[in-house]
């Protein structure tokens, strides 16, 4: 009797069930109790679960409690890759965590003396929420020259793109 058990225990998955279910308020309760990251026989977590079946507020969460994002089920497909390939934009864009990070980049040519006039530059890009910014160095190029100076590009997810603002 104890093997079906342990069986059975094995077999459980209370945080997909609650998923699948779209049982938030258990699914709530059960996450003190179970592990976030715990795959069922397809590598599925409870996250893949909730965005394969556009659960929103089980998405919502199960990132609450650190459901992790990169982890991928048996098809080599993340939460991450579920949302993009079912269009769903609002979760692709609650699943992108936020983040930092710099660009260097510079231009050679195998022309004598041309890599010199060639422009450098290192753009550093910030993600907050449904927000992006973009320092950059390099502000125009007039009369063969590039213009060096400080310009910052900040998008604000929640505008339109014509209500950019350039600093």
């Amino acid at each position: 009797m104890s093997d079906s058990n342990d069986n059975n225990e094995e077999n459980s998955y209370p945080l997909h069930e609650c998923v699948f279910n779209g049982d938030v308020r258990k699914l709530s309760s059960c996450l003190r109790f179970n592990d976030v990251s715990r795959k069922d026989k397809h590598g599925n977590t409870a996250l893949h679960l909730a965005v394969m079946l556009g659960r929103k507020e089980c998405i919502q969460l199960l990132l609450a409690h650190s459901a992790p994002v990169k982890v991928k089920n048996l098809a080599g497909w993340s939460p991450l890759a579920e949302a993009i390939s079912y269009g769903d934009r609002q979760t692709i864009s609650t699943l992108i965590q936020d983040f930092y990070m710099e660009l260097t980049w510079d231009f050679h040519s195998w022309v004598p003396l041309v890599s010199r006039m060639l422009p450098s530059d290192m753009c550093k890009i910030y993600k907050s929420g449904s927000s992006i910014r973009v320092d950059s160095t390099l502000v125009d190029f007039t009369e063969m020259k590039w213009e060096r100076g400080d310009i910052s590009f900040i998008f604000d997810g929640k505008k339109l793109p014509s209500e950019a603002v350039a600093l």
